[in-house]
């Protein structure tokens, strides 16, 4: 059987009995990839070194959490763990944006940001654990699905459409960035408009990774936005930060002033407002009480 399925593989693959299978695109697409980085690596230098330095200093913080966290409630062990979960993406998504894949990279970067916003819901009180993790009293698929989105819908309202400290420009900067985010994830639909554009002006559509100065900026605004807001919660663990420990605190500051003299010091003026997205939805936020 395994002689058989061999053969199987060779002949959709279209090569002879002794070649390697998939050989031919793997040598393609790294070569794309190697170009697209080289790029990277000189003309994105600088966010490219934001990226690393986030996630060393990401990677630190969660094994500070292991050493210092014993005995978590189940709020801390959740928010813990959606942080692990998080530490993946956004490694995989400043990965994927490095090598081309700009769009992949936005689909990334909109789970971090539905992170966020539930972790400040979580801290703020606005919703509870188990409306979070769909286990308030949902008991079919269907009702755990009609519970998660109403559970969004909530943390929306209170941290976004009620939040009294948002002024005219954040709304707009945070509305810009769930538009790109939902038009990168649903149906591919910003690739896809992309692509089209590149069919209608007589460009041939790749298949593979490569440079593009315009959206590999879009792609880095929008990382950039949600890992700034994911980082902004991991103060929320208390438990393992108290306020006397100031070297990681120190450390925390400069990752703010990290993305405040980067992208937010930049010409988009989505990203010129985010700092005060980040002050007013995940450090101070003014919101009303929820409604029981």
């Amino acid at each position: 059987m395994k002689k058989e399925y061999s053969l199987l593989l060779r002949s959709i693959n279209g090569q002879g009995a002794d070649a390697t299978i998939g050989a031919e695109a793997a040598r393609e697409r790294s070569q794309a990839e190697y170009q697209v980085v080289e790029h990277h690596d000189t003309q994105f230098w600088g966010l490219m070194g934001l990226d690393d330095a986030i996630y060393q200093f990401y990677r630190d913080t969660l094994q500070l959490v292991f050493t210092r966290v014993s005995s978590p409630s189940d709020v801390e062990l959740a928010m813990v763990n959606w942080h692990i979960v998080s530490f993946g993406r956004f490694a995989a998504a400043t990965d994927l944006l490095r090598r081309g894949y700009y769009f992949e990279a936005m689909m990334l970067a909109r789970d971090l940001w539905e992170v966020a916003l539930s972790l400040a819901a979580l801290k703020e009180g606005v919703v509870t654990l188990e409306e979070l993790t769909g286990t308030g009293g949902a008991t079919t698929p269907k009702a755990i699905a009609v519970l998660s989105r109403a559970t969004d819908r909530k943390v929306r309202r209170a941290l976004i459409d009620l939040n009294t400290a948002l002024d005219a420009d954040e709304r707009e900067a945070i509305d810009l960035f769930i538009r790109l985010a939902n038009q990168a994830t649903h149906k591919s639909k910003l690739h896809l408009t992309m692509n089209l554009a590149l069919t209608f002006a007589g460009h041939g559509v790749p298949l593979f990774p490569y440079f593009d100065l315009k959206r590999a900026g879009a792609a880095h605004n929008a990382l950039s936005m949600a890992s700034w807001a994911l980082i902004s919660t991991l103060p929320y663990m208390h438990v393992a930060f108290p306020a006397s420990d100031t070297v990681w605190h120190g450390r925390y500051a400069l990752a703010h002033q990290a993305f405040r003299d980067g992208p937010g010091n930049g010409p988009d003026r989505a990203l010129k407002a985010w700092r005060r997205v980040i002050e007013h939805i995940f450090v101070q936020p003014s919101i009303s009480a929820p409604t029981p």
